[in-house]
């Protein structure tokens, strides 16, 4: 297929691995694949080095996919205002050189985080429309009215209009995937018809992971990291993980050994409460170059995922998920929803719903008690779990089978919000 991938967010920005892998995927399977995003300048809001923001810009990736860089306004300010004029100038941006520059694909695969990257597909000129797929990674409005950007009147106007968009954009979709299984009772919900919902969870690669499903005790001397069972969380400390109760809960079991790998806002006020409450078993080992983090997950017994309860997070599948389940371990999801449920039905692991102290310490304990036997078997089965859904190998087929039937199911195309 000749497939047209808009995305708002794409390499070299960081954060941006599923986009990445997105197109790579579909490309290493054949595909004709072109990327229409804009110039990299997340997450600071400053256009990167190497960059400056002009009508149009023209680039390959290293696997000769064609980049399509449209023009926005580059901001990631906190106030809803800013932020919302950097998607629709995006939007903009990219509807003119989706028209002036880009090829009619068979196929336009929309990147739906944020929302309004659909708008440069529905108002294409009819010589480049064709039916459009949106893989929704964010709910929305959820994920906006959720975040707390605006509220009081001006929220429920914001809701109400964001709505009645994203409910537009659903109908005139020739197809929609979901990342998760509460994404999909979300949107069938909303009134979208269950046979044009897709399942397409993220993939990930495991370049960067090393092999074997137990620590190596050299490494984790080489590390600095103590012996005993050892759970390790590798991400973001910020404030959406919740990663203060894991620390108070580790507090009260000494015998287990948590060091968190990251850095973010929250890092300080975590250090502080471990020290308050005399953790000498949690430590935190600060950023780690991307090229070195498939040494500490491999020095570890149990990976760890953490994220607050809330009814967006419930139905969201994070990369964390993916990727500790790639490394061969045991994972301790302190998480509820989509998360939790994908590891306890596989049983490779254990989950507690954060604000229940006694299921993580019961969650806890259960890592400490089980054999190693049995832990390095929860491993295997975590990594055949990777491998059966979350793998490259099997991602790309999968999203390529949906836009298949999204262009058989509209091979004219259609219009949508706002097309004329």
């Amino acid at each position: 297929m000749r497939i047209g991938f808009v995305t708002q967010w794409f390499p070299p920005e960081p954060g941006t691995v599923v986009p990445s892998a997105i197109a790579e995927g579909l490309h290493g399977a054949g595909h004709q694949v072109e990327v229409l995003t804009g110039f990299p300048n997340y997450p600071t809001g400053r256009v990167m080095d190497g960059y400056r923001v002009r009508p149009y810009q023209r680039e390959t990736t290293a696997s000769g996919i064609p980049v399509h860089r449209a023009p926005l306004w580059p901001n990631h300010d906190s106030r809803a205002v800013a932020r919302m004029a950097n998607y629709l100038s995006f939007a903009a941006g990219a509807s003119a050189v989706a028209r002036a520059r880009m090829p009619r694909p068979d196929v336009w695969l929309v990147y739906s985080s944020p929302a309004t990257a659909v708008l440069p597909v529905v108002r294409a000129l009819r010589r480049h429309r064709a039916p459009y797929f949106l893989l929704v990674q964010d709910l929305w409005p959820d994920s906006v009215t959720g975040s707390g950007f605006v509220g009081g009147a001006a929220g429920s106007a914001v809701e109400g209009l964001l709505t009645r968009f994203c409910d537009a954009s659903y109908r005139h979709a020739g197809g929609i995937g979901v990342i998760s299984p509460g994404m999909r009772r979300v949107l069938v919900g909303r009134g979208v018809p269950d046979g044009i919902v897709h399942d397409t969870p993220n993939w990930i690669s495991d370049d960067h992971l090393l092999p074997g499903d137990a620590p190596d005790p050299q490494l984790r001397r080489d590390l600095g990291l103590p012996p005993g069972r050892l759970w390790m969380y590798a991400g973001n400390l910020g404030e959406l993980q919740g990663l203060d109760a894991l620390v108070e809960a580790f507090a009260r079991r000494p015998e287990a050994q948590l060091v968190l790998v990251g850095d973010g806002v929250a890092r300080p006020r975590l250090e502080e409460l471990a020290t308050r409450l005399g953790a000498d078993n949690v430590r935190f080992a600060g950023s780690v170059p991307t090229s070195e983090v498939g040494r500490w997950i491999a020095a570890s017994d149990v990976q760890v995922v953490s994220l607050q309860d809330t009814p967006l997070l419930r139905v969201t599948m994070p990369s964390k998920v993916q990727g500790s389940l790639a490394a061969t371990r045991p994972v301790l999801v302190h998480a509820a929803g989509d998360a939790a449920a994908v590891v306890t039905g596989a049983r490779c692991g254990w989950a507690a719903t954060p604000g229940d102290a006694a299921a993580l310490d019961a969650a806890i304990g259960d890592g400490l008690a089980v054999e190693e036997a049995d832990l390095r078997a929860m491993g295997r089965g975590a990594r055949r779990l990777y491998e059966e859904q979350f793998s490259p190998q099997v991602g790309p087929a999968r999203l390529a089978r949906a836009l298949e039937a999204a262009a058989s199911a509209h091979p004219t195309g259609t219009a949508g919000p706002g097309a004329r």
